[in-house]
């Protein structure tokens, strides 16, 4: 999850597009952008985050980045000034370096991804999802390492209809809850890959892995684990020690 998947001088768009992801950006100058049916001003070193799918026109950006795999709560522009624009425009000049780096430095990509995804959330949680949504995404995200837990039993735990839940969450994530889960815990999965525990020193096996990840059936972690990323866990550290 929170992969930038670009970082660098946007290029300035004479038409509408949209992006598969979120675009971070920096202004380089004072505008205004055009995007879900409304206007919305910023001023010169402001961050603009702008959701998946909204289409837009590019003002002048001094830095941007897209990131995809992401479910920072936005669904309108956001404009961070200050301090947070700051922080943002810190991550992506460094994204430029280490976006589509190979071997240990792609750690470094991956870490700029989650620091950026924690700051949008942090600076435009005003943009957020409904009650419902946010209480579940925090049910998820707290039980990523528990294999005994029942995403089923959850859902029906609301005090709403479970099929109105399960719309709501992917209207407002852009998955249902069993993707967002299952994501969540592939990208804990590779994070603890990345992070070299699965090189010939590590005290970790894929068991033990799978279990961190929530998984009590390694053969089933291993097979969720190659249909998502395309190779086994087996595979990737292989490839990460190349």
């Amino acid at each position: 999850m929170n992969d930038i998947v670009y970082a660098g001088v946007a290029a300035e768009y004479g038409r509408e597009h949209t992006h598969k992801g979120l675009e971070a950006a920096i202004a380089s100058a004072d505008g205004k952008i055009y995007c879900g049916g409304k206007d919305t001003t910023f001023s010169r070193g402001d961050a603009i985050i702008i959701p998946r799918q909204c289409s837009h026109t590019n003002p002048a950006w001094q830095l941007s980045a897209l990131i995809e795999n992401t479910v920072a709560p936005v669904r309108e522009v956001c404009v961070v000034s200050g301090e947070g624009a700051e922080d943002i425009a810190w991550v992506l000049a460094r994204a430029q370096r280490y976006v589509g780096a190979e071997g240990e430095m792609s750690a470094v990509a991956e870490g700029l991804g989650r620091l950026l995804n924690s700051l949008i959330t942090a600076y435009c949680g005003g943009n957020g999802y409904s009650p419902v949504v946010k209480t579940l995404i925090r049910e998820l995200d707290k039980n990523l390492s528990d294999p005994t837990f029942s995403l089923e039993y959850s859902i029906s735990s609301l005090p709403l209809n479970y099929d109105y839940v399960r719309k709501l969450f992917k209207k407002e994530v852009g998955l249902t809850p069993l993707e967002y889960l299952t994501s969540a815990r592939m990208a804990r999965a590779k994070d603890i890959m990345l992070s070299g525990v699965t090189n010939r020193f590590s005290r970790y096996t894929v068991s033990q892995i799978s279990e961190m990840c929530g998984y009590a059936e390694p053969l089933y972690f291993s097979r969720v684990f190659k249909k998502f990323y395309g190779v086994s866990p087996t595979e990737f550290a292989a490839n990460l020690r190349k």
